[in-house]
C-alpha cells in the first residue's frame, strides 16, 4: 500500500526518525501514531491493544528492526501492509516535490560513505551544493563561495527530509544535493552510490545481513536512476552501473586503497550526472578522520578515528605508518603509538571486546604503547604498555607527551566524527 492510499499510519522507532516521518504524514492529512519498539510491549498494549492494531492501514518501520520484537510479530499476524523508512522518505519527497530542480546523489554502503560524499563535495567546487554526512551538514554557494554549516544531524533516512526542509526554510537553493544514508538507498536520487558491500555487520538483532539489506535497496530506485558501485562483480550488475575502471589522479597521491577507490567512485557519480570532466575540481584533499596524514608537534598523526572505522583497517594503517617512518630521518627512533577503542555511546555498532583483545595481543610488540579509549574496556585487556583513557583527546595528549618528533601516532577510535 502507498502512503497516498492509507488513512491511518503507524510509524515505528522515534530514535531513528519516526517523529520526522510522522510530522510529514500529518502535514499530508494522515492520522498518524508513533511507537517505540524498544520498550516493553505492555505500554503499547495499554494504548493500542492487539485488536486495535488492525485499525492501521500501513506501518512504517526501519530496516534494522528486530523481527523477533513482539510488535513486529503482531503486525505480521494482522496482515498489515508495511514499508520501510527508506521507502516512506521516497514517497513523501515525491508527493511534496521536495527536490524539484535539484539533482540528487544518495550515498550508502558498509564503509566509505562519508569519504565519498566529502570528495564529491570537493569536486563540485563550481556548483552550489547541499551536503549531508555523518560528520557535518553544509551548504556552499558558487556565487560567493560562502559556506553555511548546519547543526549535526544523523544519517538515518528520515533526516533527508529534515535537511532539505531546513535548506528550504533558509531559502537555500542547491544545484546538487548529496546525502549520506545509512543501510541503503531511499530512491530519491538521480544517482545512487553504493560504496562497498564488504565487512557488513549483522543488523536486526543479528537476523539480517547489512550488505544484503543495502543491495536490496536498489529496488527503491527508479529505472532511470544510475547506480554507481566500484566492484564489477556486483550481483545483478546491468547496463546502468558505472564501474571504477577510470584513471583520474596520480595514484601516488593516495597511497591507501581507501582513497583510490573513493576518488574513482566520486568521479563516476559526477559523470553520471552528466557533469563534464572539465567542470570537476581535481585539487582535492584528505578528509578529517578518514585516513588523513598530518603533522602534530612534529609527530606524524594518521587519523582514522570516525563513526565507521573498524579494527580490520589497522593492517592498512600500519603499512602506511611504516612507509612514513621509512621516509623519515634515520636518526629518528622508529616509535609508533596506537590509539584504539570507542569514545561515543551513540555509535550504533561499537567495538567488540574480544576482537579488541585479539588485536592488542597481535599488535602489542609492533607498538611502543597501545592506548585504549572507552571506560567499558578498562582493566579488561592485558598487555605490556597498554594504557586506558576515557576520551580520544586525552589519549592524543599522552601520545604526544610519550613520543618524539618524527614518531607515528595511529588514531583508530570509533567516535562520531
Amino acid at each position: 500500500m502507498k502512503i497516498e492510499e492509507a488513512a491511518k499510519i503507524l510509524v515505528l522507532d522515534p530514535i531513528h526518525g519516526a517523529e520526522i516521518i510522522a510530522e510529514e504524514l500529518k502535514a499530508l492529512g494522515k492520522e498518524t501514531d508513533i511507537f517505540n519498539p524498544y520498550r516493553r510491549l505492555k505500554k503499547f498494549e495499554q494504548n493500542a491493544p492487539r485488536k486495535r492494531l488492525s485499525k492501521y492501514d500501513l506501518v512504517i518501520s526501519p530496516v534494522h528492526l528486530n523481527p523477533d520484537f513482539e510488535i513486529v510479530k503482531q503486525i505480521s499476524e494482522n496482515n498489515i501492509d508495511s514499508i520501510s523508512h527508506h521507502e516512506a522518505v521516497k514517497e513523501i519527497a515525491r508527493i511534496k516535490n521536495l527536490f524539484e530542480g535539484i539533482k540528487v546523489v544518495e550515498v550508502t554502503g558498509t564503509i566509505g560513505k562519508t569519504t565519498v560524499c566529502s570528495l564529491i563535495y570537493q569536486m563540485l567546487r563550481y556548483k552550489t551544493v547541499l551536503l549531508h554526512t555523518s560528520s557535518s551538514t553544509r551548504f556552499r554557494s558558487v556565487a560567493d563561495d560562502d559556506e553555511i554549516i548546519f547543526p549535526r544531524i544523523s544519517i538515518t533516512p528520515a533526516n533527508v527530509l529534515k535537511v532539505i526542509e531546513i535548506a528550504a526554510e533558509k531559502n537555500l537553493k542547491p544545484d546538487i544535493a548529496v546525502f549520506e544514508v545509512s543501510l541503503g538507498l531511499t530512491g530519491i536520487g538521480d544517482t545512487g552510490v553504493i560504496t562497498s558491500l564488504k565487512e557488513g555487520n549483522r543488523i536486526a538483532g543479528g537476523m539480517r545481513d547489512e550488505s544484503a539489506v543495502i543491495e536490496a535497496s536498489i529496488t527503491n530506485c527508479a529505472e532511470k536512476s544510475i547506480i554507481v558501485h566500484p566492484d564489477n562483480s556486483f550481483p545483478g550488475a546491468k547496463g546502468n552501473l558505472w564501474f571504477d575502471e577510470i584513471k583520474l589522479f596520480d595514484e601516488s597521491e593516495y597511497e591507501p586503497e581507501y582513497y583510490k577507490n573513493s576518488v574513482k567512485i566520486a568521479f563516476s557519480a559526477l559523470l553520471s550526472l552528466e557533469i563534464p570532466p572539465e567542470e570537476i575540481a581535481t585539487n582535492i584533499s584528505a578528509i578529517d578522520g578518514r585516513m588523513k596524514l598530518q603533522k602534530v608537534k612534529g609527530r606524524f598523526l594518521i587519523d582514522n578515528s570516525n563513526s565507521g572505522t573498524k579494527l580490520t583497517f589497522l593492517a592498512e594503517i600500519t603499512k602506511m605508518a611504516k612507509r612514513v617512518l621509512a621516509s623519515a630521518s634515520a636518526s629518528v627512533p622508529e616509535k609508533k603509538i596506537l590509539i584504539v577503542g570507542e569514545e561515543s555511546e551513540y555509535i550504533c555498532e561499537g567495538i567488540d571486546l574480544d576482537e579488541l583483545k585479539r588485536v592488542v595481543k597481535e599488535e602489542v610488540d609492533e607498538f611502543f604503547e597501545i592506548f585504549i579509549v572507552g571506560d567499558k574496556f578498562k582493566d579488561k585487556i592485558e598487555g605490556k604498555n597498554v594504557l586506558f583513557f576515557a576520551t580520544l583527546d586525552t589519549a592524543l595528549e599522552r601520545a604526544i607527551k610519550d613520543s618524539e618528533e618524527g614518531s607515528v601516532i595511529i588514531s583508530n577510535v570509533k567516535t562520531w566524527r
